[in-house]
């Protein structure tokens, strides 16, 4: 008899305390059920009046279905609560905003931060037997954008990923970010994190496959330090060599392994990043590669990890800062925010290993957002020809220290 396990993810914010998030499960066939309580299909007071559930939740599921070798298969249920935590859950797999008692627990400790969670259970063999989201019934949800809402689809389409086995990405224009942030009262509403990017897609397709298109292949490999110790918990990123979009992203586990799969053929730039502060937000490049028909295993690369006092840890515009991708206009200048620790305008530098964006260095500005942060802005333009996807900001100290936010601008 099979062991099973049960773990939880969490939207906006860090995952759940405590839950270690399994890496690689995935169901086994390529037929998926899944219930809609009908606490979503009738009026229900946490979602605004005149949202469109029905398509909310079609579109969600469609753009993980359409790049990927699997099929929802959808019905709606009665059933109101999600599985107790345990050993197995009830064999259903239910999508739900119902305030049942076990729905409402699973929120006691950030009821006010969390916009749903996703409880997965899965065996021995690392194959997913039922996967539970519930969305917060705590907060308001919609689906026109409106102020201090969290976007229905978005928050769905982050909880799919997670449905079919995905852990958070840290790419921040990835709809697996784990920063899924509210509606805003800019004058125009973004929904860019209903949009999967490159790293989204090539992740579903690591576990799942898809037919032709040349995929889906896998670079691996192992990272450790001039010591000779593993390089464990780095952020390790694809992009491409003549776009420079993010295409693949994956952290080092406690031996320095990684795994970048899902990826098509054609040309990488492979970098890392520590994936922590304490002055050590260090990032580098560390291969080119040219994938074919096989999978690449490089060996063993020792890096260096070199301290530096420069942290990049938010970007924004209009002088608002966010932990997620902002979204870039083709053919236009516009004026963008990074905040962090210890960026001074006139000992660092901004840039982006893709051709399509360009810097504007003459316009890099210190900004006063009181003590506790350093900010600066800048200008860059976009080419008009800038292809679709999410693109990293890197920022260099006086000493040629790099530290970088990995898909922080978002084309779309």
């Amino acid at each position: 008899m099979l062991a099973f396990t049960a773990g939880i993810y969490g939207s906006t914010g860090a995952p759940v305390s405590g839950k270690a998030e399994p890496q690689r499960i995935r169901w086994k066939g390529r037929v998926i059920k899944i219930a809609i309580s009908t606490s979503l299909t009738r009026s229900n007071p946490n979602i605004k009046t005149d949202s469109d559930v029905s398509a909310a939740i079609r579109r969600s599921l469609a753009a993980w279905q359409d790049v990927a070798d699997m099929e929802f298969q959808v019905d709606v249920s009665d059933k109101q609560g999600i599985s107790p935590s345990g050993v197995a859950g009830d064999g259903v797999s239910l999508i739900s905003i119902a305030s049942t008692p076990e729905n409402v627990l699973l929120f006691a400790k950030d009821a006010q931060t969390v916009s749903a969670k996703t409880r997965v259970f899965y065996n021995r063999k690392g194959f997913i037997t039922e996967a539970d989201i519930i969305l917060n019934p705590f907060q308001q949800f919609s689906t026109d954008g409106a102020y201090g809402t969290f976007d229905l689809q978005s928050t769905l389409t982050h909880e799919i990923g997670h449905l079919l086995g995905l852990r958070h990405s840290g790419v921040l224009g990835a709809a697996m970010s784990e920063n899924l942030a509210k509606n805003s009262a800019s004058d125009t509403v973004d929904f860019e994190s209903r949009v999967l990017t490159d790293s989204d897609i090539a992740a579903v397709r690591d576990l799942y496959g898809v037919d032709g298109e040349g995929c889906c292949r896998t670079v691996s490999g192992k990272l450790a330090l001039s010591s000779g110790k593993p390089a464990k918990k780095l952020r390790v990123w694809a992009e491409e060599r003549e776009t420079g979009r993010v295409v693949a992203q994956a952290d080092t586990d406690a031996d320095g392994l990684y795994r970048l799969g899902g990826l098509t053929q054609g040309s990488y730039r492979i970098y890392w990043k520590v994936n922590s502060g304490n002055s050590r937000s260090t990032s580098s490049e560390f291969d080119n590669l040219v994938i074919e028909n096989n999978d690449i295993k490089p060996a063993t690369q020792k890096i260096n990890i070199v301290p530096t006092d420069v942290e990049l840890d938010y970007v924004g515009i209009n002088g608002q800062l966010a932990e997620s991708a902002i979204a870039v206009t083709r053919g236009r200048e516009q004026t963008i925010y990074l905040g962090g620790k210890n960026l001074d305008a006139k000992g660092i530098s901004i840039g982006l290993s893709s051709p399509y964006f360009r810097v504007i260095s003459s316009s890099l500005t210190g900004q006063d957002f009181g003590p506790d942060i350093s900010v600066v802005s800048l200008v860059i333009l976009v080419d008009s020809d800038a292809p679709r996807g999410a693109y990293t900001i890197f920022a260099t100290d006086e000493n040629g220290s790099k530290t970088a936010l990995i898909g922080a601008l978002k084309v779309l």
